[in-house]
């Protein structure tokens, strides 16, 4: 991959989002299935020895930091606006985004365990979300449970099927896929536009809102995956790394797509925060990841 073309993709969405909503607004009713195709990509680089750990506490331990732990950060806001709790609820609750191998990699870590940990995490969600937000969220806000369910069989468990088949029969287009990873970053400049392109008008008019979300999504971001860095600590500097990337770095746009769904274009401020936070954050990995791995 071209120096730095990850981070100038999900630059370019946002600024393309917020300059020229209408055209970002063009797609915006195949975010579902482009976010399937992502995941579908994703999965085709899944090789089964990176799922095998030597060790599967560690595995163990990052799951209870990105499903237990990182939700919790959303209960400050449990006595303020109900949708905006939930939509920080959701995001917090998303399995690790499918680039944590990649940005482990750039950090230094165990890419094996980042393969693993977006992989486990995404299959996970279909249980964990649901229950997280019947958990947590409880009457706050009423929630269509078959929405999420059916979400996350769509953008999660057939993209994988599909790709564990295509891997197995057909093997010569799944090796020419991945070899052209480049061209897969045209589908996250459409979700990333099209995300911030349907929360323009709300940003527009709640600017020190959208703002003050961000921030705090980057803070929970580093927060999160700093305290998952010092429990990591015990298994090793690498793999610690991978701990932070996994639990810090969430899948934003699929937050955003269940709440798009449940609740409408209204309610989907907070998450486009999220996704806002979650694409600086990994511009920044990408930036500096590798100068933090020299240093």
């Amino acid at each position: 991959m071209s120096r730095y073309l990850f981070s100038a993709v999900l630059i370019s969405s946002i600024l393309f989002g917020l300059l020229f909503p209408s055209v970002a607004l063009l797609w915006k009713d195949y975010l579902n299935p482009i976010l399937a195709l992502l995941m579908f990509f994703s999965v085709l680089k899944v090789e089964k020895r990176e799922l095998m750990r030597e060790n599967p506490k560690e595995l163990i331990a990052i799951l209870i930091f990105v499903f237990v732990i990182t939700p919790l950060f959303s209960l400050p806001f449990k006595l303020s606006d109900p949708l905006t709790f939930t939509g920080i609820l959701i995001a917090l609750s998303s399995p690790s985004a499918a680039a944590t191998a990649y940005f482990s990699s750039f950090l230094g870590g165990d890419i094996a365990l980042g393969v693993a940990a977006s992989f486990i995490t995404s299959l996970l969600s279909l249980l964990t979300l649901p229950l997280t937000m019947q958990i947590l969220a409880g009457t706050a806000v009423p929630v269509d449970q078959s929405k999420v369910f059916r979400i996350l069989v769509e953008v999660i468990v057939i993209p994988i099927i599909l790709a564990l088949l295509a891997k197995k029969f057909f093997k010569k287009i799944t090796q020419a896929i991945n070899e052209k990873k480049d061209y897969q970053l045209v589908f996250l400049f459409l979700l990333g536009s099209a995300v911030v392109g349907i929360g323009h008008d709300l940003i527009i008019g709640n600017e020190y809102k959208f703002i003050g979300l961000t921030a705090f999504m980057i803070l929970v971001t580093f927060l999160g995956g700093a305290l998952a860095y010092l429990f990591g600590r015990r298994y090793g500097k690498k793999v610690a790394i991978t701990f932070f990337v996994a639990t810090g770095i969430k899948n934003g746009i699929l937050s955003f797509a269940i709440v798009l769904e449940l609740f409408g274009a209204s309610a989907v401020l907070p998450l486009v925060a999220n996704a806002v936070a979650q694409f600086l954050a990994m511009a920044l990995f990408e930036v500096f990841g590798s100068k933090l791995q020299r240093s």
